[in-house]
């Protein structure tokens, strides 16, 4: 049998019990506990089509069938024991009681109504497991969606779910900021939080307040608070606004700016902490700032900007949160900060850095581990290269007695990756959260195939696997390739584009070729999948063929010391991009509202053009 996560002891018994129309499910604790039993009720009908009905007895007399129970124990801690008389779930709490049903649930799906006998005794390894999920870089998600996202994060037992914002949400008198966009608003984040808190996740409210402020300091109202002067008139450029438009921290409008939006946001939600990220202020103190960068140090002036927005987010009764790439120059410097501060290490390689997590250990500051879910600049997150990076950040989470694993969805470039291919490295870092004992990935990637897609050949994860590797051209590369072409990278020649980006030439073919044998091999496996785990396939079939055309795109190209790949029409593959782009757009919003769409079909279609007069 499969579980996401591994229990931390399981004990397989003797025997099993049947579930019938007449067994019931008895809560014997508090009524805050009936949405955790009407989640039981929904899986048992999902997965036995019993509608069992839903009972409270006191005095200790119980209905024979499923029994819910609290009793004190570990934080988040709960057992589960089948036995050919019933079954008993006992929570250490209410979080511990419903992460049990989930367990459950999982048992039933692969069990049906005849359950093995079976002991759990379970609880966490780490107190928070997250995910940091980016709203704000052109998708913009649904409520309806972001709902859905809550409850798989819940399925597998994650507690804590970020929102990142840089402009899309509506605050008062900042029309000019989110006028072109779709953004969230008080009420969406209202009942989110509400729906949140039934699913026991804390959701977190997650602004940038120091850099990556590319949209409100080039409107005509704040662009003079930004570090670096922008030529007027700059058109629009993915990569400019990731690595530039960061505030000026020596202007004090700048700062009311920043308090401004976080007393605005901060109310809406429940929880106490307050994510003011921080990270990557590439321009900080090298513009408006350079005169007081020369005297104390532009990495004083981060430490100084970081403790005043702590204290004003303090001041409103949350814990701030930020981002420790830049304080990890000097951690030491941490001890100016306020001291109940969580530092977020953020590290997205196959081979993370241990020295970061020992060196913030070292300070005693809680830490977060954030591995990444490795889909920015893809068509299809990079499964492989997901699972190493969290699996090593996971070991140094437990290794350093980090307060959580947070993994990362990042919106670069656009946000082409469908919200489907984060859903592996979601469970990778539930998974690895929980239980030091990490499995291995075939074994893991087996356990996602049955427990999340249905399948029960259990292998679907291994060919979506194998399909993401096929980038001959990546999308991140694409776009700079455009906006290389079309002078948007200031300084930027294609010399450098052809060194840097090192496209591996004569492999488009190849990868289609390896892509065509992946799309056979998921239409083979549909017999073996649930109903909904073969409609899912959709943004894989989808996006796939996106990457074909990328890798078409690619192999048109005269490639320095190459040349050119393939000799097809170049006006076919302009309308094939075109046809693609729309059937993207439809896929686009089941999901997320328009928000900045048409930014993609802008690249798209630019492609489509250059092709045209290549």
């Amino acid at each position: 049998m499969y579980f996401i996560p591994q229990p931390q002891h399981l004990q397989e018994q003797a025997g099993s019990f049947r579930l019938t129309r007449s067994h019931r499910i008895t809560l014997t604790c508090p009524a805050s506990c009936l949405a955790t039993a009407q989640l039981l009720a929904k899986a048992v009908e999902q997965s036995t089509g019993l509608a069992l009905r839903i009972d409270r007895r006191g005095g200790g007399k119980v209905h024979p069938g499923i029994v819910l129970q609290l009793a004190s124990g570990k934080a988040q801690s709960y057992t589960l024991e089948i036995t050919p008389e019933g079954v008993t779930v006992t929570g250490g709490d209410e979080p511990g009681l419903f992460y049990g049903v989930q367990t459950l649930g999982q048992i039933l799906c692969q069990s049906g109504c005849v359950l093995p006998c079976l002991s759990i005794q379970d609880y966490p390894a780490l107190p928070v497991r997250g995910l940091f999920y980016d709203v704000t870089r052109c998708r913009v998600p649904t409520l309806a969606f972001l709902k859905t996202l809550a409850d798989r994060c819940s399925r597998y037992k994650m507690n804590q779910l970020h929102l990142y914002i840089e402009h899309t949400f509506l605050f008062d008198g900042l029309s000019e900021v989110w006028r072109d966009d779709t953004p969230l608003t008080a009420q969406d984040i209202l009942e989110l939080d509400e729906y949140c808190k039934g699913l026991h996740i804390d959701l977190v409210p997650s602004i940038a307040t120091l850099s990556h402020l590319y949209k409100v300091l080039r409107t005509k109202t704040y662009h003079h608070l930004s570090e670096l002067e922008e030529a007027p008139g700059a058109e629009f450029s993915f990569h400019q606004r990731m690595g530039h438009h960061t505030l000026n921290a020596t202007d004090e409008e700048a700062f009311a700016l920043v308090c401004r939006m976080i007393d605005e946001y901060a109310p809406l939600f429940s929880s106490r902490l307050f994510n003011i990220n921080g990270d990557e202020p590439f321009d900080l103190g090298k513009g408006r700032g350079s005169a007081k960068a020369k005297e104390i140090g532009a990495h004083q002036m981060y430490v100084d900007w970081l403790a005043r927005v702590c204290r004003h987010v303090e001041s409103l009764g949350k814990q701030p949160m930020f981002w420790g790439d830049v304080i990890l120059s000097d951690p030491e410097s941490i001890a100016q900060l306020p001291e109940n501060i969580v530092c977020m290490n953020w590290d997205y390689s196959p081979t993370p850095r241990e020295d970061h997590a020992k060196a913030l250990a070292a300070t005693g500051v809680a830490q977060y581990l954030c591995p990444g879910v490795q889909g920015w600049k893809q068509t299809i997150n990079l499964f492989d290269v997901a699972y190493a990076n969290i699996r090593k950040m996971a070991e140094l989470a437990h290794r350093y007695h980090a307060q959580g694993l947070l993994v990362t969805e990042w919106g670069d470039y656009g946000h082409l990756q469908d919200p489907e291919s984060t859903v592996p490295g979601l469970i990778y870092a539930a998974a690895m959260g929980w239980n030091s004992e990490i499995p291995e990935e075939d074994q893991l990637n087996q356990a996602v195939s049955l427990l999340e897609y249905g399948d029960r050949s259990k292998q679907v994860m291994a060919v979506l696997r194998r399909l993401s590797q096929q980038a001959a051209m990546q999308w991140g590369q694409a776009v700079e390739f455009s906006e290389v072409q079309r002078g948007r990278i200031p300084g930027k020649t294609m010399d450098q584009f052809w060194a840097e980006s090192r496209l591996p030439a004569g492999k488009a073919a190849e990868a289609n070729g390896i892509i065509d044998q992946c799309q056979e091999a998921l239409g083979r496996l549909m017999p073996q999948m649930d109903p909904a785990g073969r409609q899912r396939m959709l943004p894989y079939f989808l996006l796939s063929d996106g990457q074909k055309l990328l890798n078409r795109f690619m192999a048109q190209l005269d490639i320095p010391g190459y040349g050119r790949e393939a000799q097809e029409d170049p006006r076919t593959l302009a309308g094939d991009l075109e046809t693609w782009y729309h059937d993207y757009a439809g896929l686009w919003r089941r999901t997320s509202q328009e928000s900045e769409l048409y930014r993609l079909g802008e690249v798209i279609f630019w492609m489509a053009d250059f092709l045209r007069a290549y």
